[in-house]
C-alpha cells in the first residue's frame, strides 16, 4: 500500500438482481460508483445474478437497455463478478429452503439461484453484506410466521411448513446482514449525492426524499409505506 493510501477495511457487498434493477429503472444507478468510492467498498454479483441481469434481458427488447447499463457497470469495475461461489453450500441451502414449504404435499421453490449464491458467498466471506429487495429471504430469516402468511397470500392457498428444515436453513443465516435499495438511496441522500435535485422550495428536501424512496418501491423494492415514512423522518432530522 502506498503512503497516504486509504487504510480503511474494505467493505464487501453482494448484490442480488432486484436492487440493481430497481436503481437502473429508477434512474439512480449512478449512485453506485459514488457509494462504492465513499465507503471503500467492493460490490459483487454472482454468476447467477449476472445471468438474471444480462443474459435473459438481452433476449427481450423491453429490457435490453437495462442489461446494457449493467454491462457498463461491470465494464467500469463498479460491479465485479464473484467467481468463487461455494456451490456445495448453495445446493445445501437451496435444498433446505425449497423443501420448507409445501401446498398439498408439493414443495414450493421460493428461493432463486441468485439469492442463494449471494447469501452463500457472503457467508463464505463472513463480514459481507447482502443487498436484496425481495422480502422472501428476509422473512425466512427474521419472521417465519410472516413468511407463511406471505406465501399463503401469494398462492391463495394454505401452506404447510416443515419446521425442521426451515430452522436448519434460518439458523445458518441468522447473523447475515441484508439491506435494500431503499437504504442505499437513503445513504446517498445523507451523503449529499442527491442535493442537485432538491427543488427550490421550503419543503424541497422532503419532496426529493419522498420521490426517490417511492421510486425504488414502485420499481421493485419490497418496502412498506410505514417503513418509507420512518426512513424519511430519520433522514430529515438535522
Amino acid at each position: 500500500m502506498k503512503p497516504g493510501a486509504d487504510k480503511r477495511k474494505t467493505k464487501i457487498f453482494f448484490f442480488d438482481a432486484g436492487p440493481i434493477i430497481s436503481l437502473v429503472v429508477s434512474r439512480l444507478s449512478w449512485i453506485l460508483p459514488e457509494l462504492k468510492k465513499k465507503s471503500n467498498s467492493t460490490f459483487y454479483i454472482t454468476p447467477a445474478v449476472q445471468r438474471e441481469l444480462i443474459e435473459r434481458p438481452l433476449t427481450v427488447r423491453r429490457f435490453e437497455f437495462e442489461a446494457l447499463q449493467v454491462m457498463k457497470l461491470i465494464r467500469e469495475g463498479i460491479l465485479e463478478v464473484y467467481s468463487a461461489v461455494p456451490m456445495d453450500r448453495v445446493k445445501q441451502l437451496q435444498q433446505l429452503a425449497n423443501s420448507s414449504f409445501s401446498i398439498q404435499n408439493k414443495t414450493l421453490d421460493i428461493i432463486q439461484s441468485g439469492e442463494i449464491e449471494s447469501v452463500a458467498s457472503a457467508l463464505q466471506l463472513k463480514d459481507a453484506t447482502v443487498v436484496m429487495d425481495e422480502r422472501t429471504l428476509r422473512l425466512f430469516i427474521e419472521n417465519r410466521q410472516e413468511m407463511k402468511k406471505l406465501l399463503e397470500h401469494r398462492f391463495q392457498n394454505e401452506v404447510s411448513v416443515n419446521l425442521q428444515t426451515m430452522k436448519k436453513f434460518s439458523d445458518q443465516l441468522h447473523n447475515i446482514t441484508i439491506i435494500r435499495s431503499v437504504e442505499l438511496v437513503g445513504v446517498a441522500y445523507k451523503l449529499g449525492l442527491l442535493n442537485s435535485y432538491v427543488p427550490l422550495r421550503k419543503d424541497g428536501r422532503e419532496i426529493l426524499l419522498d420521490s426517490v424512496l417511492w421510486a425504488t418501491k414502485y420499481n421493485g423494492c419490497a418496502v412498506t409505506e410505514h417503513e418509507i415514512e420512518e426512513l424519511k423522518d430519520f433522514l430529515l432530522k438535522k
